[in-house]
Formats: C-alpha cells, structure tokens, sequence
C-alpha cells in the first residue's frame, strides 16, 4: 500500500501498486471503527492481495477484500526504516499514474522494502532506488555525453544541468550557470546501475562519498521534475539531526 486516508465515519481510500494493474485507488468499507474489517493492519508499505472491482464513472475501485502478506513488521518497528519507506512510497506515487501496469516498478518496490528490512540497510540502496525509478518512469536524463557538444566525457569531470536535463563538458559549462558538479566516479555509478539493475547491485562498491554526491544530484533533480519539495525528506533529516 502506498498511502491511505480516512474517508467518512469508517471508510478508506487506499493507494495500492499492484503487480498487474500498476497503481490503483480503491475505496475500502468498515475499514475503521468498532466493526473494522481490515483496520487492525491497513497500514502503508504492507502488503496486500486484494480484491476489487470497477465503480462506474470513477477511477477509484471498490475494495472487497484485503488480505495481510507481508507487513515489513522490522520496518514498522524502526523509526529510521519507516521514514525511508514512507520516502519511497510517495515517490512511486509522485512518479507513476493510475492504472499503468510497470512490473519494474513492483519488482523495485518489492526490492527496496526486502532491503529496508534487512538489519544493516544503507543509503546506497535507496540511491540505487531512485535511480532505477527514475529510469522505470522515462524521467533519467542520458549520461553518455555532453548533452551540448556530444563530446564523450568519461575520462573528466562533468556537471549536471537540471535544464538541460544531462551532462556538460567543462567547455560547455556557460550554457547552464547552475549545474551540479559530477565527478566521474558519480557518473560512472549511475551508468553501472542503470545497466546491471538493483538485483546484482547488493554488494556494489559505490563509496559514501559517491553516495552523497548522488544523493544531492538525486534530490534536486526529483524536486525539479516534480516541481515540489517533498516533505518525507524533512522529517528524515530531522530525525537524522536527532
């Protein structure tokens, strides 16, 4: 489930990102209250097998059953974990629309919550997973090459424009004076997991100083894309402050 919210006096509407269907809204009645079907355990990053069913002139579904699988319960219980869950979460939603079916997408979903489980999870896995996502819904710009002159860069420093959406050479710099530095160890990290995947990526050696050079590249360019800040972030640095 990616997100719900109460509707009425005991109804629900939940977001859910199916296997088949990609990302769905259902309404789920006698989700809350003292007659509560499913409330016990609705809960976001859970997941479900569910039964729904179409309401004429209405993109939202009508939920008729919602069966626990996996609750994540180690993720649950971790403050850290559940914040980076919830991050996630809403970047699929932020980042996919109704009814597209994208296996990735699930697969990613389903790769980055086994993770997130694991005892030891690390800020690598989630910059693998923005990547990949990124990559999944046609929003990961092109490493190759400047994006101005086509010259190859691998073997030098670049930088990131966010309006140009790609890599500018040094001699290229002037077409964009608020570009993000990239080293070429950056660079190249995307390439390597834009190409292998996040499945062979487990033991990847990317450094932490990659990983932060990522990481702000990343925030940046999801915040450009979606012309917001998303506000899970704050309170995961809040609580990295802590």
């Amino acid at each position: 489930m990616l997100y719900k919210r109460d509707v009425r006096e005991t109804s629900v509407i939940a977001s859910f990102f199916t296997k088949d269907f990609g990302k769905i809204k259902g309404l789920i009645k006698s989700a809350r209250g003292s007659g509560a079907k499913f409330g016990v355990y609705l809960h976001e990053f859970a997941e479900f097998d569910i039964v729904f069913y179409e309401r004429p002139k209405s993109d939202t579904y009508m939920v008729t059953q919602c069966d626990l699988v996996e609750p994540f319960s180690e993720i649950a219980q971790d403050l850290d974990k559940r914040l980076k869950a919830f991050y996630a979460l809403e970047l699929v939603d932020k980042f996919t629309v109704l009814c597209d079916d994208n296996p990735n997408i699930y697969k990613l979903l389903e790769w980055i919550l086994q993770r997130m489980r694991a005892e030891r999870f690390t800020e690598k896995a989630l910059v693998v997973f923005r990547i990949m996502l990124l990559e999944y819904t046609g929003f990961l710009p092109q490493f190759d090459a400047c994006i101005e002159c086509g010259k190859n860069i691998e073997k030098r420093n670049a930088a990131f424009s966010l309006r140009l959406s790609g890599l500018l050479c040094q001699d290229c710099l002037k077409m964009d004076m608020q570009v993000i530095p990239l080293s070429r160890g950056a660079v190249a990290s995307i390439k390597m997991i834009r190409r292998q995947g996040c499945e062979k990526l487990a033991s990847a050696m990317i450094t932490g100083a990659l990983v932060s050079e990522l990481s702000i590249m990343l925030h940046r360019l999801i915040d450009y894309h979606l012309g917001e800040h998303l506000k899970t972030l704050d309170f995961i640095r809040q609580f990295a402050k802590c």
